[in-house]
């Protein structure tokens, strides 16, 4: 394993947005989505019906419905209401509409100066993560009236802007994964033969949830999706728990999102209830040495098709390859599946300080009846890399140890 914090910092994440915004020549940016209010302000809706106008010069101003919490708004911006949720407003989002027009007219700036995202494709999920409010029909189009045509390449490179994490983020980014680890180690506490899939993800996600009011944290949710016997063979394809219950010698994978004050973690771990069955033994041992190849090679200036052939080498020597059938990693951290890059054959883009990846090869036969992969999220520092995933001193982390020797 590599360092352990970044030795350099990277340009603060205001640096990062007015350098985006001096580029391609805008005075101010319209965010809605809750992974966009996060990344440019730190601020996580509850409701997920809050705005942001990020201008280049001057403070960011933030709309927040009537309705929302205020314990955790961060310091440093403009904070405005608008009268989502009062009963006596029968159109709250023109109300909100004018409210922005107004911001953006008092500092001067022009249409064609104004960038937005207006797409509600690929976002995360906001607090009440059961009743996400995406923009109304007729809303949209007086919202991106206030904002210039969409741009390709200026959206590629608001996209850009989430892959290099600040030291503030990968703390927040950290402990996630550190919440996390608690739900791995109710999933291990758990591998006992007659419980059913269903109830060792209830175990894990509850353990997460628990750890809300400790450590400033105000939000934590995990979502646990836990596979079987032979129904770890389909986990190269989707991830669902169901009520089969465990028996001694199966693989079990659990696959982990996890959503800590807004910032994410994205792990996997495949375990045997006992001792596996022969049939499916070899399975496990192949992708923890993949992953660990992998994970070895993470460093700046290394391709991330460099590292899928690190994985993706281990398993074909042992004569598996048809059966990994995804990329070995992604960008986490501000989404459970960050824009960006993935790590996957032939992919040129470079790795970068600042950059969090998984890892996570797999290999799923449904002949054997059984299916592994093992997925950490990785830090690139300047010295080499650092597993956020693995906790120093917890029972996960030396049980996920012991299982990569």
């Amino acid at each position: 394993m590599g360092t352990l914090v970044v030795t350099a910092s990277p340009p603060s994440r205001a640096q990062q947005i007015r350098n985006f915004l001096q580029r391609h020549d805008l005075q101010a940016w319209i965010a809605w989505r809750p992974d966009e209010l996060l990344m440019l302000s730190g601020y996580f809706p509850f409701w997920g019906a809050s705005l942001l106008v990020y201008f280049a010069d001057a403070e960011p101003v933030l709309f927040v419905p009537q309705l929302e919490p205020r314990d955790h708004l961060p310091a440093g911006l403009q904070v405005q209401e608008y009268p989502w949720g009062d009963l006596k407003c029968a159109d709250p989002y023109s109300v909100l509409v004018s409210a922005v027009g107004n911001e953006l007219v008092r500092a001067k700036v022009e249409v064609e100066k104004v960038g937005m995202n207006p797409s509600a494709a690929r976002t995360s999920l906001p607090i009440q993560a059961a009743e996400q409010i995406p923009i109304p029909e007729g809303f949209a189009g007086k919202l991106t009236a206030l904002a210039a045509k969409p741009n390709a390449r200026r959206l590629a490179a608001f996209a850009d802007l989430y892959i290099r994490k600040t030291p503030e983020e990968i703390l927040a980014i950290r402990l996630a994964n550190r919440v996390a680890s608690v739900g791995l180690q109710a999933f291990f506490e758990n591998l006992q033969p007659g419980l059913a899939e269903a109830e060792v993800g209830a175990a894990v996600e509850s353990a997460i949830y628990c750890e809300i009011g400790h450590d400033g944290i105000f939000h934590s949710r995990g979502w646990a999706m836990v596979q079987s016997g032979p129904n770890s063979a389909h986990a190269g394809r989707f991830n669902r728990s169901t009520g089969r219950r465990l028996e001694v010698g199966d693989l079990v994978l659990i696959e982990l999102a996890t959503c800590v004050n807004g910032y994410w973690s994205d792990l996997t771990r495949t375990a045997a209830v006992g001792s596996p069955k022969p049939a499916v033994e070899p399975l496990l041992s192949v992708v923890r040495n993949a992953q660990q190849a992998a994970i070895e090679g993470v460093r700046p200036d290394i391709s991330a098709g460099h590292i899928d052939s690190l994985a993706r080498d281990k398993i074909a020597a042992e004569g598996l390859s048809s059966f990994f059938t995804h990329h070995t990693g992604h960008h986490v951290g501000f989404r459970y599946h960050d824009p960006g890059f993935l790590i996957l054959p032939g992919e040129s883009a470079m790795l970068e300080p600042g950059m969090v990846i998984t890892i996570e090869p797999g290999v799923y036969v449904p002949e054997r009846g059984g299916g592994a992969r093992i997925e950490d999220n990785v830090l690139v520092t300047e010295a080499g890399h650092d597993v956020l995933s693995r906790i120093k001193g917890s029972k996960q982390e030396a049980r996920t140890t012991h299982d990569q020797h």
